[in-house]
């Protein structure tokens, strides 16, 4: 687990939301966070989707960006648990280069809130992320 941001959940203003990206591409999950940093959002990095529910059990997450393939476990699987943890408006995107049809199916069923096919359109994820949870301040 690496957090890209030391800021304590109590010095946060409401709108600097933290966004756990669980991916175990190093590269992809790095560029997501540097994604998001420059829009003023915050972001910390799971490679492995045990580590994610941990972290989002105790930390305050404002939405997930979840890889399906991970090397512990199933990115659904990661996606159900966190629906479970953080409850039923945090947005749970779905990021993966598995666009089959049982993935797609699967994806109400486990709580995702979206899809996005590697590799992502930067915009239309910021664009979707500020529709769900506004838009970050400018610290």
């Amino acid at each position: 687990m690496t957090e890209l941001s030391s800021t304590p959940d109590a010095d946060l203003p409401k709108a600097s939301a933290r966004i756990l990206i669980v991916d175990d591409n190093e590269p992809t999950a790095k560029a997501l966070a540097k994604i998001l940093s420059s829009a003023h959002y915050q972001a910390a990095i799971s490679l492995r989707g045990n580590d994610a529910i941990e972290y989002a059990r105790v930390h305050s997450c404002a939405a997930a960006i979840v890889d399906i393939h991970l090397p512990d476990i199933n990115g659904l699987v990661v996606s159900q648990k966190l629906r479970e943890v953080m409850g039923p408006s945090a947005p749970i995107i779905v990021l993966s280069g598995d666009t089959s049809m049982e993935v797609i199916n699967t994806l109400p069923h486990v709580g995702a809130t979206y899809f996005f096919s590697k590799p992502v359109n930067a915009g239309q994820l910021l664009e979707r992320l500020k529709q769900w949870l506004g838009a970050p301040s400018q610290k």
